[in-house]
């Protein structure tokens, strides 16, 4: 498949999903529940978490656009990207039991993760977050990528399957270890995995029809991704809100674990939020601070993602869990803030290969 154009909103929201990861993964480890739930901060962040599956719709349409999108090269990076999942969860989790001298006593209370403890360290560094669902989801995808982009409509149907079999599979085990350990990351229904397949996968699958869309006619971003983007979002919004008012506990509930209404309500007002990125990436100057940031954001999203949750671990252990008030909070993410994009620098001034360093042309597509 022919690489096509980059579009410019595309990197804008992924930057600004990626640049609010720190603020939402911040306040739910070092924010008293007072602060979460009272200060004008915490108000903000949940609302900027709701909104943090961007990431995934994006993901997809970028992955349309890829150099990769063949199935060798789609499975490929499935398992790089599920092998990366558990490097982190090593170095978030184990490194600071091993070498730090493990987390505060607040902190090990709630989640019985400390070095007595085998048991939890093993199930910590098996949990399953954003790469295992990103990963596997690829890997399925590129089981069946040419059969897919053939038939790219059936993309929708299988996002609405997984979204309406969410709350029916929901926990399903079969009382063999290692066999529940994948049902768990397909649709498990506990804090053991926070964004299983069921439903999380069938947002990238938005974005991949959507990316698809756009290439049939990527001389037109604004009809062939954007207005899309805009129907399907209120569809999605009206009935995800039908759904949910008229069972909340089943449709929504846990965030983590959504039902069917929830996941269409919330993927409704993401691509309406995506609508609206792209107008304001089209009112800003091409050459602005605002989308530099964002776009370098884009660019780096995987180390940007492993170095934020890496150092908010790692100062984890040297300070208290859940325990700190707004003023406190703001300084703590503008402390992560500053070591993740120093340690960014640095990662790709001394690590990546010279060759590769060269900025990414983002060429100009006809907005009609």
């Amino acid at each position: 498949m022919k690489k096509q154009n980059r579009v410019r909103a595309v990197d804008f929201a992924r930057g600004f999903s990626v640049l609010m990861m720190i603020p939402v993964h911040v306040m739910m480890l070092f924010s008293s529940m007072n602060t979460w739930n009272h200060s004008t901060t915490g108000k903000f962040v949940q609302l900027l978490e709701r909104g943090s599956p961007i990431f995934l719709i994006v993901m997809g349409i970028s992955f349309a656009f890829s150099r990769n999108a063949n199935r060798k090269g789609i499975l490929k990076k499935a398992l790089l990207i599920i092998a990366l999942g558990y490097v982190l969860n090593f170095l978030r989790f184990v490194v600071p039991l091993l070498i730090f001298g493990g987390f505060p006593e607040s902190f090990v209370k709630v989640s019985g993760l400390q070095i007595s403890n085998p048991s939890k360290i093993v199930n910590f560094f098996l949990k399953g977050d954003m790469f295992q669902l990103v990963g596997i989801s690829l890997f399925l995808i590129g089981l069946s990528f040419k059969f897919l982009i053939k038939n790219k409509s059936i993309l929708i149907f299988i996002a609405l399957i997984i979204m309406w079999l969410s709350k029916v599979v929901s926990g399903i085990q079969l009382g063999i270890p290692g066999i529940d350990y994948v049902l768990n990351l397909l649709w498990g229904n506990n804090f053991d995995v926070y964004f299983p397949l069921f439903p999380w996968s069938s947002f990238i699958l938005m974005g991949l029809y959507l990316g698809l869309s756009y290439q049939e006619k990527p001389h037109d971003a604004n009809q062939s991704l954007f207005k899309p983007m805009l129907y399907l979002g209120i569809l999605f919004l009206i009935i995800g809100k039908f759904l949910c008012d008229y069972d909340y506990a089943y449709h929504f509930g846990d965030y983590y674990h959504l039902g069917p209404g929830g996941s269409m309500g919330l993927m409704g007002i993401l691509l309406v939020l995506f609508w609206i990125y792209y107008h304001i990436e089209r009112l800003l100057p091409k050459r602005n601070f605002i989308s530099k940031l964002f776009f370098y954001c884009s660019k780096n999203v995987t180390p940007f993602y492993i170095i934020q949750w890496v150092l908010i671990y790692w100062l984890l252990a040297f300070t208290n869990y859940s325990a700190y008030n707004e003023p406190s909070v703001l300084g703590i993410i503008i402390l992560i803030n500053t070591g993740t994009f120093l340690m960014l620098y640095l990662f790709n001034r001394y690590i990546i290969p010279e060759s590769r360093r060269k900025p990414v042309l983002i060429q100009k597509v006809a907005l009609k």
